[in-house]
């Protein structure tokens, strides 16, 4: 119960921190919880992400885990589908994403069980505007992969050098 309690009110204060901390170049950023009792090999998560803009920029894509400190690897492979390019094309990339540095040492950021990691993962530049879809699915051999918490898409407007 304790633990419960600690987890939800780490990611209460890093909601807060994020809203604070949101950044005119992010145009989507979300995360999913994943079940205490471990994330399930055939479980996909899913993220609908829309491009409102009439001439859509580059963007950048990138993953972000929340780990427990019983998750037992240093690394985590992920497999993430999206259709961003082109509504009607999926691409995958398997991707893998540092937790952990070669002593055991959680190389996130974060305090007491539970440790935020970031990836990036791609820039894509969508073709027109829409609704398009992230998949993510664990690239783990368990079947039952314990220690995680959530898992985040953040996608951000590319800078160009005119911007800067």
């Amino acid at each position: 119960m304790k633990s419960l309690l600690k987890n939800s009110l780490f990611c209460l204060l890093a909601a807060c921190f994020a809203t604070a901390c949101y950044d005119k170049n992010t145009v989507y950023h979300s995360y999913q919880s994943l079940p205490n009792e471990g994330w399930g090999k055939s479980d996909t998560l899913s993220f609908l992400i829309p491009v409102t803009d009439s001439i859509p920029p580059t963007l950048r894509l990138f993953t972000e885990v929340r780990n427990r400190t019983d998750y037992p690897y240093h690394d985590l492979h992920l497999f993430i589908s999206q259709n961003m390019p082109d509504s009607t094309v999926w691409h995958t990339d398997t991707i893998a994403v540092n937790l952990a540095d070669s002593t055991g040492r959680w190389i996130g950021k974060g305090w007491g069980s539970v440790y935020q990691a970031e990836t990036f993962v791609k820039s894509v530049r969508p073709l027109r505007p829409g609704n398009y879809i992230i998949k993510v699915m664990s690239g783990m051999k368990d079947e039952k992969l314990p220690g995680m918490n959530d898992i985040g898409i953040r996608i951000e407007k590319q800078h160009t050098k005119s911007q800067d």
